[in-house]
Protein backbone atom coordinates (compact mmCIF):
# COMPACT_ATOMS: atom_id res chain seq x y z
CA UNK A 1 0.00 0.00 0.00
CA UNK A 2 2.82 2.75 -1.00
CA UNK A 3 0.84 5.71 -2.30
CA UNK A 4 3.29 7.90 -4.35
CA UNK A 5 3.02 11.01 -3.93
CA UNK A 6 1.68 13.26 -7.10
CA UNK A 7 3.97 15.39 -8.21
CA UNK A 8 3.85 19.65 -8.64
CA UNK A 9 2.60 19.38 -11.52
CA UNK A 10 0.22 17.16 -11.05
CA UNK A 11 -1.29 19.09 -8.32
CA UNK A 12 -1.57 22.12 -10.14
CA UNK A 13 -3.27 20.23 -12.88
CA UNK A 14 -5.69 19.11 -10.42
CA UNK A 15 -6.17 22.81 -9.23
CA UNK A 16 -6.68 24.35 -12.60
CA UNK A 17 -9.55 21.76 -13.21
CA UNK A 18 -11.13 22.45 -9.44
CA UNK A 19 -11.24 26.42 -9.91
CA UNK A 20 -14.05 26.23 -12.23
CA UNK A 21 -16.06 24.03 -9.47
CA UNK A 22 -14.70 26.04 -6.21
CA UNK A 23 -16.13 28.92 -8.00
CA UNK A 24 -19.81 27.23 -9.27
CA UNK A 25 -20.48 26.18 -5.97
CA UNK A 26 -19.23 29.69 -4.17
CA UNK A 27 -21.63 31.43 -6.34
CA UNK A 28 -24.71 28.89 -5.73
CA UNK A 29 -24.27 27.02 -9.72
CA UNK A 30 -24.16 24.21 -8.24
CA UNK A 31 -25.68 21.94 -5.01
CA UNK A 32 -23.11 19.40 -5.09
CA UNK A 33 -20.26 17.72 -7.02
CA UNK A 34 -20.06 13.94 -7.81
CA UNK A 35 -17.20 13.50 -10.10
CA UNK A 36 -15.87 15.54 -13.40
CA UNK A 37 -18.65 14.27 -15.20
CA UNK A 38 -21.26 15.48 -13.04
CA UNK A 39 -19.93 18.32 -12.53
CA UNK A 40 -19.84 19.61 -16.50
CA UNK A 41 -23.62 18.50 -16.22
CA UNK A 42 -24.78 20.23 -13.46
CA UNK A 43 -23.31 23.46 -14.70
CA UNK A 44 -24.60 22.52 -18.50
CA UNK A 45 -28.24 21.71 -16.73
CA UNK A 46 -28.08 25.54 -14.69
CA UNK A 47 -27.45 27.00 -17.69
CA UNK A 48 -29.85 25.52 -20.00
CA UNK A 49 -32.68 25.81 -17.28
CA UNK A 50 -31.75 29.71 -16.80
CA UNK A 51 -32.00 30.28 -21.11
CA UNK A 52 -35.08 28.44 -20.73
CA UNK A 53 -36.76 30.76 -18.50
CA UNK A 54 -35.12 34.19 -19.94
CA UNK A 55 -36.83 32.51 -23.45
CA UNK A 56 -40.12 32.27 -21.83
CA UNK A 57 -40.10 35.61 -20.56
CA UNK A 58 -39.23 37.10 -23.49
CA UNK A 59 -41.95 34.86 -25.38
CA UNK A 60 -44.60 36.17 -22.65
CA UNK A 61 -43.76 39.86 -22.70
CA UNK A 62 -43.73 39.84 -26.75
CA UNK A 63 -46.97 38.12 -26.97
CA UNK A 64 -48.52 41.06 -24.90
CA UNK A 65 -51.25 42.29 -27.14
CA UNK A 66 -51.19 45.80 -25.88
CA UNK A 67 -48.10 47.01 -27.80
CA UNK A 68 -46.68 46.10 -31.26
CA UNK A 69 -43.28 44.58 -30.90
CA UNK A 70 -40.92 43.51 -33.23
CA UNK A 71 -37.97 41.85 -34.06
CA UNK A 72 -35.46 42.48 -37.28
CA UNK A 73 -31.93 41.80 -38.33
CA UNK A 74 -29.16 44.01 -38.75
CA UNK A 75 -27.92 45.42 -41.49
CA UNK A 76 -31.00 45.03 -43.51
CA UNK A 77 -33.66 45.01 -40.99
CA UNK A 78 -36.02 42.54 -42.20
CA UNK A 79 -38.37 41.35 -39.90
CA UNK A 80 -37.11 38.28 -38.16
CA UNK A 81 -40.16 38.11 -35.51
CA UNK A 82 -43.31 40.10 -34.78
CA UNK A 83 -46.40 40.31 -32.99
CA UNK A 84 -50.11 40.16 -33.43
CA UNK A 85 -50.32 43.56 -32.40
CA UNK A 86 -48.00 44.75 -34.38
CA UNK A 87 -49.81 42.88 -37.09
CA UNK A 88 -52.87 45.26 -36.48
CA UNK A 89 -51.48 48.25 -36.22
CA UNK A 90 -49.61 47.54 -40.01
CA UNK A 91 -52.32 46.04 -41.68
CA UNK A 92 -50.23 42.87 -42.36
CA UNK A 93 -50.25 39.27 -41.42
CA UNK A 94 -46.86 37.92 -39.71
CA UNK A 95 -46.25 36.08 -42.51
CA UNK A 96 -46.37 39.12 -45.21
CA UNK A 97 -44.23 41.31 -42.64
CA UNK A 98 -41.34 38.66 -42.36
CA UNK A 99 -41.11 39.83 -46.11
CA UNK A 100 -40.77 43.57 -45.18
CA UNK A 101 -38.27 45.63 -43.49
CA UNK A 102 -38.63 48.09 -40.54
CA UNK A 103 -37.88 50.84 -43.31
CA UNK A 104 -40.06 49.66 -46.01
CA UNK A 105 -43.20 50.38 -43.68
CA UNK A 106 -42.02 53.88 -42.92
CA UNK A 107 -43.57 56.63 -45.08
CA UNK A 108 -40.90 57.75 -47.67
CA UNK A 109 -40.48 61.02 -46.00
CA UNK A 110 -39.89 60.00 -43.15
CA UNK A 111 -36.97 57.48 -43.80
CA UNK A 112 -33.96 59.57 -43.87
CA UNK A 113 -34.59 60.95 -39.76
CA UNK A 114 -35.33 57.38 -39.16
CA UNK A 115 -32.32 55.66 -41.20
CA UNK A 116 -30.21 58.56 -38.98
CA UNK A 117 -31.58 57.29 -35.61
CA UNK A 118 -30.86 53.74 -36.64
CA UNK A 119 -27.62 54.95 -37.64
CA UNK A 120 -26.57 56.78 -34.13
CA UNK A 121 -27.40 52.81 -32.88
CA UNK A 122 -25.66 50.86 -35.30
CA UNK A 123 -22.48 53.19 -34.79
CA UNK A 124 -22.74 52.57 -30.61
CA UNK A 125 -24.00 56.30 -30.11
CA UNK A 126 -26.65 55.21 -27.94
CA UNK A 127 -28.19 52.01 -27.53
CA UNK A 128 -31.78 53.05 -28.19
CA UNK A 129 -34.16 55.65 -29.91
CA UNK A 130 -36.88 56.95 -29.88
CA UNK A 131 -39.45 57.97 -33.09
CA UNK A 132 -42.64 59.37 -33.96
CA UNK A 133 -43.44 58.50 -37.85
CA UNK A 134 -45.66 57.89 -40.56
CA UNK A 135 -45.78 53.78 -41.25
CA UNK A 136 -47.83 53.12 -44.87
CA UNK A 137 -50.57 50.27 -43.72
CA UNK A 138 -50.51 47.86 -46.13
CA UNK A 139 -54.22 49.52 -47.71
CA UNK A 140 -51.74 52.66 -48.84
CA UNK A 141 -53.47 54.25 -45.71
CA UNK A 142 -50.89 56.16 -44.04
CA UNK A 143 -51.05 56.51 -39.69
CA UNK A 144 -48.59 58.04 -36.86
CA UNK A 145 -46.73 55.67 -34.55
CA UNK A 146 -44.24 56.15 -31.91
CA UNK A 147 -41.12 53.61 -32.05
CA UNK A 148 -39.51 52.83 -29.03
CA UNK A 149 -36.20 50.78 -30.43
CA UNK A 150 -32.93 49.27 -28.75
CA UNK A 151 -30.09 47.09 -30.51
CA UNK A 152 -28.85 43.83 -29.77
CA UNK A 153 -24.86 42.90 -29.91
CA UNK A 154 -22.88 40.24 -29.78
CA UNK A 155 -19.86 40.09 -27.31
CA UNK A 156 -17.77 42.60 -29.96
CA UNK A 157 -20.04 44.85 -30.08
CA UNK A 158 -21.36 44.18 -33.87
CA UNK A 159 -25.19 44.64 -34.03
CA UNK A 160 -26.83 41.58 -34.82
CA UNK A 161 -30.81 43.05 -34.80
CA UNK A 162 -33.19 45.76 -33.37
CA UNK A 163 -36.04 45.44 -30.84
CA UNK A 164 -38.48 47.38 -30.97
CA UNK A 165 -42.08 48.58 -30.05
CA UNK A 166 -44.62 50.15 -31.74
CA UNK A 167 -47.99 52.14 -31.17
CA UNK A 168 -49.80 54.07 -32.85
CA UNK A 169 -50.53 57.59 -31.67
CA UNK A 170 -53.43 60.32 -32.53
CA UNK A 171 -52.51 62.48 -35.37
CA UNK A 172 -51.94 66.36 -34.35
CA UNK A 173 -52.72 69.22 -35.59
CA UNK A 174 -49.03 70.88 -36.00
CA UNK A 175 -48.03 67.90 -37.89
CA UNK A 176 -45.11 67.95 -36.45
CA UNK A 177 -42.96 65.18 -35.92
CA UNK A 178 -40.70 64.55 -32.83
CA UNK A 179 -37.32 62.46 -33.50
CA UNK A 180 -34.75 61.78 -30.57
CA UNK A 181 -31.82 59.21 -30.76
Amino acid sequence: MNKKKPTYKELENRLAAAESIIEALKHHEVDAVVGENKIAFLLLREVTEALKNSEAGFLAMFGLAGVGMFQADSPAFQFTRVNQKFCEITGYSANELLAKTYIGLTHPQDRRRDLNALTRVLRAKTECWTVEKRCVRKDGSVIRVEVDGAVLRDETGRALRIVGMIRQVAARKSGRTKSSA
